[in-house]
């Protein structure tokens, strides 16, 4: 059995506290979640909201956590709520899954309603969580501060001049993606291409289909791709052990379908390029001000680990790196995972309050 110091002592931190809070859980679900004044309010793509059996296997483990909790399915049921009941709000915590809307904060309606009502909640604030939904700001500060990060650059066809692009990538493969909605949202095989002077014409067709006016053009790193949760605990980071995602099919990202069959297994790194990724890991939590914690997604090449992607609220259901590393490597309970984030979610809150 492997065993991690960090998350034993969470564990036993959360079994010294008093968990006797109404939890609040705001989930946006697939055939649940209420399209709002869909006239007015543009909302996300269904696939990154959570299916029946998916979300039953998140309420299941938080059920059995917490005992009491209310689920809301949109952001918008959830504030109303608040609005109109007169709650405790020291007797309450919410668990946010939140992630409807399309707009680059989209992920940040929660986070910055809780802090105007003085909630205590999961996750990072509203402008942390607003900086990791835009890839291309994020990629960019932290290349200035030292971490190895895939060429960027954005690509609108208004405003910018195709002969940056192509100085920069030519005759190089890339990797054309969105810049604020999920890494797999959008995304197939078409968008790996090697770059050439017709490739504008490719781009062009690339903002079509994915109907969006803007793209992130990376340099595509063909390395392995691995996971790395990294916890905030009593106001200081911990990286967990690196996840390598195994691709079942010759397809080497995730993309859209990938990610919808679950057409990829996990396995532990365990080689000394695992100490390189927790440490940068950690590096970019503490520069962006992670709270409580979140996932980096990494492509290894040459020995170099390369960030492409965060997850400000990562998926922990069954079939995601989190919970492969807490239930088949580290054969703890899966939902402890949840116990961990509300454990370390109430340590910062206490060690801000210390402070």
């Amino acid at each position: 059995m492997h065993k991690n110091k960090i998350i034993l002592s969470i564990l036993d931190y959360y079994k010294e506290i008093n968990i006797d809070f109404d939890v609040y859980v705001i989930a946006d679900a697939q055939a649940k979640t209420c399209k709002y004044m869909p006239e007015r309010i543009i909302h996300a793509n269904e696939d990154e909201f959570f299916s029946r059996t998916e979300f039953a296997e998140i309420m299941s483990a938080i059920f059995n956590c917490f005992g009491f909790a209310k689920v809301f399915y949109s952001e918008i049921e959830f504030i109303q709520y608040i609005l109109n009941h007169c709650i405790n709000k020291s007797e309450c915590i919410v668990y946010n899954f939140s992630r409807d809307g399309r707009a680059n904060g989209k992920k940040s309606l929660i986070p910055s309603f809780c802090d105007l009502m003085d909630i205590k909640y999961t996750g990072s604030n509203a402008f942390v969580i607003s900086l990791l939904r835009n890839k291309y700001i994020y990629t960019k500060f932290l290349e200035q501060n030292g971490i190895s990060v895939p060429k960027s650059l954005l690509y609108d066809k208004k405003t910018t001049e195709f002969s940056s692009l192509l100085n920069e990538f030519r005759n190089q493969y890339v990797i054309a993606k969105n810049k604020c909605e999920s890494a797999s949202i959008g995304l197939t095989t078409e968008n790996i291409f090697e770059f050439k002077n017709e490739s504008i014409n490719y781009l062009n067709d690339l903002l079509t289909k994915m109907h969006t006016t803007s793209l992130l053009v990376q340099e595509y790193i063909d390395g392995i791709e691995c996971e790395i949760l990294v916890l905030q605990y009593k106001g200081d980071y911990y990286a967990l052990d690196p996840v390598q995602i195994l691709f079942k099919t010759e397809t080497n990202i995730i993309d859209t379908d990938t990610s919808n069959l679950y057409n990829y297994n996990f396995k532990v790194i365990d080689s000394p390029i695992k100490s390189v990724i927790q440490e940068t890991a950690k590096k970019i939590a503490e520069l962006l001000g992670i709270k409580d914690y979140a996932r980096f997604d990494f492509r290894i090449k040459d020995g170099i680990p390369y960030l492409f992607d965060i997850a400000g609220t990562p998926y922990t259901i069954y079939h995601s790196s989190i919970a492969y590393l807490f239930t088949q490597y580290y054969h703890l309970p899966y939902e402890s995972i949840y116990k961990v984030i509300v454990a370390c979610m109430l340590s910062n809150y206490a060690f801000i309050n210390q402070t």
